[in-house]
């Protein structure tokens, strides 16, 4: 709406522009109203691509920040599977050892079967997590690079969008200097 009113108010203005240089030249009316209005139109398209280009931008912005909001995720979904990692590894050590030990007290009667047998379950829990964990961690890594690459396809849009804007706008300016 106010876009509108701007084109009016400017076409007003050449209006009163045009009727003054063609009193001061003595130009043909309709030559000047022709150029008024060639002027007003040139002035209505660039006022629409600025438009659409606003609007993509808003478009590319919104779906930039939730790209990267989704790879900020996968970043701390990633580190947190490789914490879980690292904490069975450094509990692998301590859970053979306990494993051992209960073999042995097994073979000199100190321990019962079942007791062994907890140990060997819960060792062998820890392996399968571990790999889980581990498939996981791969699934996420090739999930995180490939919105890395869209990422980086929205960043390169975004740019080209700006270098659009940026030459449409000295195409505009080249325009208004040589008149």
């Amino acid at each position: 709406m106010k876009a509108s009113r701007l084109v009016t108010l400017f076409a007003v203005a050449l209006l009163a522009v045009a009727v003054d240089c063609q009193a001061q030249t003595g130009s043909k009316p309709d030559q000047v109203m022709e150029q008024l209005l060639t002027e007003v139109h040139q002035l209505r398209v660039a006022m629409q691509q600025m438009s659409v280009n606003a609007y993509r931008g808003q478009i590319m912005v919104e779906r930039l920040r939730l790209q990267q909001d989704q790879v900020s995720r996968l970043t701390r979904e990633i580190a947190s599977i490789r914490n879980e990692i690292a904490e069975i590894k450094s509990a692998e050590p301590l859970a053979k050892e306990r494993l051992d030990d209960a073999e042995k007290k097994l073979e000199t009667g100190m321990l019962s079967e079942i007791k062994v047998k907890e140990l060997r379950a819960s060792s062998f829990e820890l392996k399968r997590r571990q790999e889980r964990l581990l498939e996981r961690e791969a699934e996420l890594s090739i999930e995180l690079t490939q919105e890395r690459n869209a990422l980086g396809d929205l960043n390169n849009r975004l740019d080209a969008l700006e270098r659009e804007i940026v030459i449409t706008g000295l195409g505009t300016e080249k325009t208004n200097r040589k008149k």
